[in-house]
């Protein structure tokens, strides 16, 4: 699996929904990933190393994204997890009984820290991207 972003695994987050399961960590941008990683080493974590954060949140009736908290090794984390979830699109929120409702969520977030070789080749790949783009 590419680790362009934060690598976030969502590995038990479902909404309970009578339409099924929507994973959301395809939602979020990829673009994060070197913001993350300067944080991480700032604080003495280096290339491979994994960052546990649970994120808490609602999702009200309208589909928005509400009572964001976070809890993990060092509020660093914590506050680029809440930064990350906060700018998630709208979402679709859960029914009962046809009627929209809130729903609280918990979502278990797994930041992974690119190595020097991982980062070097994430760059690469931007490159050629941009470059196709502007032909």
């Amino acid at each position: 699996m590419n680790k362009i972003l934060l690598l976030l695994f969502v590995t038990s987050v479902c909404f309970s929904q009578s339409d099924g399961v929507k994973m959301i960590s395809d939602k979020i941008k990829s673009s994060e990933q070197t913001r993350f990683d300067s944080i991480a080493k700032s604080l003495n974590y280096k290339g491979g190393d994994q960052i546990k954060v649970t994120v808490l949140f609602t999702i009200n009736d309208n589909g928005d994204i509400m009572d964001i908290m976070a809890r993990s090794v060092h509020p660093e984390f914590e506050k680029e997890a809440i930064r990350v979830v906060s700018e998630l699109p709208k979402m679709v929120p859960a029914e009962y009984n046809g009627k929209r409702i809130s729903q609280k969520y918990t979502l278990p977030l797994v930041f992974e820290i690119e190595t020097e070789k991982e980062k070097a080749k994430r760059l690469r790949k931007e490159k050629k991207q941009e470059e196709s783009q502007k032909k």
